[in-house]
């Protein structure tokens, strides 16, 4: 039975789990005094950064921020979630995962529907090598898409042959087999013979459907010809909702080293021509719009997502549909791009033609979500004069507003609106403008589940890559088939009370707001950090050294550490610092989300002095005002009192400026 992993078990995992043999076991490591060093696996350096404590059990690479235990280590370094990260230790470790006591989450309720679509999935792929008809759908995928026998493999491709029952004869030979292919959507009941079944794929290529963790979930199926529907999807299921799933999410994690960034396209070609190309970070929405539900599962893998829509009418339109998805769920230090192509292409034959150091050059230059809101809010308006201008203005502010408040990238592009209109921020950041009725953000997702018409036809007679025919007779289907046993934990319900159902009785889930940014000190704290050599030309005052504020007195240590130590960097810091407290503060700021930007900011020495000398102005306010309250109004008669009075006053208004 699924359940809560106990913290205590997680403990001693820690306890028996040796950091130095997971991350041996993965990269390269070299021995460096008490420590071990290694290029970081998760960012492109030519020198290594990376450290490994092995005495604490920690580790930090110095060039791009990252750091943790072993269990960090293994989600970051083979794409898992906790759970999955935690469960792969333990294999390691000879350990059984204990599950505290809870209800089974939806796969384990469905295990046996798992079972019949992982069986389904082997099934197609043996067809594609062992079907006497074979060579029409090797033929196809090979002389007529360019794809490898290869990339086939990686994307477990398949071959539904012709006929009405060839799965149900292989797989659902009892009638308990028949009623989860049912369940899973592999299988339609006769209408005018009730309890009797066909296949649902029936003479298609087969794209498999895997969740995150590789399980197969639903299957895509393209005709060869201009057969209708052209793209035949699975329908709704237990364990698959369309609007929730990417295409190649599985593959994208498990193919690309540092994945950093990911392409989001319109269809299953696309993503496996790219990853043919090199360029494996590519997903697909499954017949939907993109929504807000993919976006927030994105930003839980990356930090920087691309959206790639085509550059005619109707791409521009999906573009604005992606905009207003990404708006509600935007992060500060996430990225949302929008790259557009040339009309008439796409990401299958445009890689074709100018390879993917020509594409990548394309992702690169992809535009802003902040200049595609300005854009829409631009080419909504029709007059050119102040009532245009305050339509611009009120069109923007109304998408600004969707951002979360607390987000400083909201503030930001308020600050660039008020460039634009003319009107000052504060102005803008009190205006209330009703909310303007939703665009049919997902319209395909009314169309018949089980079609797909609206994902393009990719079409390309160029050969330049196509193999050998032999090539797909060594396909081996033994890797696809060994799908993982085990299934997540259920964790602490975040449903909301009367949150809507859906028509699997689950609750829509509530996610929580983006994490908060970091204070001002905490800032200038994760600068030296990440830049110890600037603490030399950084002076503080005695008053400031002194006070008890807990964050100024964590800050006042590491600049006393790298004062006194100008050769030394972090990692010395966290070897000889005895105070744990002072050590779980540090970690915590170089694991924060902010560490990435500073690591990369050029101004970090100017950043600390600014924030010294804030609190040098707030001491002297504070000190002031104070002083002057105890002597009283009347007693403020002496020149000197005057002029601090007028002092305090020049600081204060400083303050509300």
């Amino acid at each position: 039975m699924a359940g809560r992993i106990p913290d205590q078990f997680i403990d001693e995992l820690l306890a028996r789990t040796d950091l130095t043999d997971v991350v041996a076991s993965r990269i390269s490591l070299k021995k460096t005094g008490q420590n071990y060093s290694a290029l970081c696996p998760f960012h492109n350096e030519k020198s290594p950064s990376f450290s490994l404590n092995p005495n604490k059990q920690f580790y930090y690479c110095f060039g791009c921020g990252a750091g943790g235990n072993a269990i960090s280590f293994v989600m970051e370094h083979d794409h898992l979630d906790f759970v999955d990260a935690i469960e792969a230790l333990a294999k390691d470790a000879g350990m059984e995962v204990p599950r505290e006591q809870g209800a089974p989450d939806r796969y384990e309720q469905n295990a046996e529907l798992l079972k019949r679509l992982s069986e389904s999935a082997q099934f197609y792929q043996q067809q594609l090598t062992q079907h006497p008809d074979k060579k029409r759908a090797t033929d196809y995928l090979s002389k007529d898409r360019g794809l490898s026998g290869q990339i086939a493999k990686v994307f477990g491709l398949g071959f539904a042959p012709p006929g009405w029952d060839n799965l149900l004869k292989k797989i659902g030979t009892r009638a308990e087999s028949q009623e989860q292919l049912l369940l899973g959507g592999m299988l339609v009941e006769k209408k005018e013979q009730p309890g009797h079944y066909y296949d649902r794929f029936r003479d298609r290529i087969i794209f498999p459907i895997r969740d995150s963790r590789g399980r197969v979930i639903a299957f895509g199926g393209r005709a060869f010809g201009d057969e209708k529907p052209k793209y035949l999807n699975s329908p709704e299921t237990p364990v698959f909702q369309k609007s929730q799933e990417l295409y190649g999410l599985f593959e994208a994690k498990q193919n690309t080293q540092i994945l950093d960034q990911i392409l989001v396209v319109e269809g299953y070609m696309d993503v496996i021509v790219l990853a043919q190309h090199g360029i494996t970070n590519a997903v697909a929405t499954l017949g939907t719009s993109v929504n807000s539900q993919h976006i927030r599962k994105l930003f839980k893998l990356v930090s920087k997502v691309v959206l790639c829509f085509d550059g005619d009418k109707a791409g521009r339109s999906a573009a604005i549909r992606g905009l207003e998805a990404s708006l509600s769920v935007m992060q500060d230090e996430k990225q949302i791009r929008f790259l557009f192509l040339p009309e008439g292409e796409d990401p299958d034959s445009l890689v074709r033609q100018e390879g993917k150091d020509a594409f990548n050059k394309r992702l690169e230059d992809a535009s802003s979500l902040s200049h595609v809101l300005f854009e829409h809010a631009r080419n909504q308006v029709t007059l050119g004069d102040e009532e245009g201008e305050a339509q611009f203005t009120r069109n923007a502010m109304s998408m600004i507003q969707q951002i979360p408040k607390e987000l400083t990238f909201r503030s930001v592009l308020i600050r660039q609106l008020s460039e634009q209109s003319g009107i000052d921020s504060d102005t803008l950041g009190n205006t209330s403008i009703p909310k303007q009725r939703p665009s049919t953000n997902n319209q395909s997702d009314t169309q018949n589940n089980t079609t797909n018409e609206h994902i393009p036809h990719i079409g390309n007679d160029e050969e330049h890559y196509a193999p050998a025919y032999d090539e797909y007779d060594s396909y081996s289907n033994h890797e696809y088939s060994s799908a993982p046993s085990h299934y997540e934990s259920n964790k602490k319900s975040t449903f909301k009370k009367g949150g809507k159902f859906n028509k699997f009785k689950e609750k829509e889930a509530f996610f929580p707001p983006a994490p908060s940014s970091l204070s001002r000190i905490k800032q200038a704290s994760l600068c030296l950090l990440l830049h110890p050599h600037i603490a030399q030309h950084i002076d503080l005052p005695d008053p400031l050294v002194n006070q008890t504020n807990e964050e100024l007195q964590i800050f006042c240590k590491i600049w006393r550490y790298f004062t006194k130590h100008p050769t030394k960097n972090t990692g010395h810091l966290l070897g000889e610092m005895v105070d744990q407290s002072t050590i779980t503060n540090i970690y915590a700021l170089l694991n924060h989300q902010d560490a990435t930007t500073k690591q990369k900011i050029t101004n970090a020495q100017q950043e600390v002095l600014d924030m010294v000398s804030a609190m040098e102005k707030n001491l002297g306010l504070n000190s002031s005002i104070a002083r002057l309250k105890s002597k009283g109004n009347e007693s403020i008669k002496d020149s000197s009192s005057k002029q601090e009075l007028r002092n305090l006053m020049d600081l204060i208004r400083q303050k509300k400026h």
